[in-house]
């Protein structure tokens, strides 16, 4: 990819380095359908505020993660970097590509990569995490995250989405609820080129 550049992301006693899209406008020149929009190329502050969250408050030792929406990888790297054994899915070919690169760069190798499609998800296995940053922007995928979340979270698992206030998010918690999960919140501060955004993180857990 030759409209590829580098970060640096800075959390506590940790820097990530990261290859990122600095040529946007190309991808969007690509666009011939909507699953073509490249959401995966950039570094949405639901991501950084996940990673930062996870990276300050969870040991994943012992546990399976499933990402879901891995974008350029940043979340699932930050909770293999905790110790988690991570399965990282995204349905972008060159998503998939950018964070296995991007695991590289930071010497993390217990992420398997998964090209996936929510829509026609054929991962079987029980995950006692399953992490999303900023994918709950389209209701018509509900149904499928829904899905995905039935067949894949372990008994006592834990969900954990990132938002940064999109009413479409809070409409599916609010369904998640009625289905039987508990919902609890916490709230993440991030700051992208000189402005806040607030991150709602949902962690959400069976109680029926």
């Amino acid at each position: 990819m030759s409209y590829i550049g580098e970060t640096t992301i800075i959390f506590s006693g940790r820097s990530f380095e990261l290859k990122v899209i600095e040529d946007i406008d190309y991808l969007l020149g690509l666009v011939k359908t909507d699953d073509d929009v490249p959401f995966w190329a950039v570094l949405w502050p639901a991501a950084i505020g996940l990673s930062e969250y996870l990276w300050e408050n969870v040991d994943f030792t012992g546990s399976r993660v499933l990402e879901l929406g891995a974008g350029l990888g940043l979340v699932g790297i930050v909770a293999a970097a905790r110790n988690a054994e991570v399965v990282q899915t995204d349905f972008i070919p060159e998503a998939i590509q950018l964070a296995q690169e991007n695991a590289n760069c930071n010497g993390i190798n217990n992420i398997t990569h998964v090209l996936a499609d929510w829509r026609s998800f054929t991962i079987g296995d029980k995950f006692n995490w399953i992490i999303g940053s900023d994918i709950l922007y389209e209701p018509k995928l509900h149904p499928h995250l829904n899905k995905i979340f039935i067949n894949n979270l372990a008994a006592g698992g834990t969900i954990v989405l990132a938002d940064p206030g999109r009413d479409d998010a809070k409409g599916f918690i609010d369904e998640m609820r009625l289905g039987g999960y508990e919902v609890r919140t916490e709230s993440k501060s991030v700051f992208e080129a000189g402005r806040k955004v607030q991150v709602t993180l949902y962690f959400l857990s069976k109680t029926s």
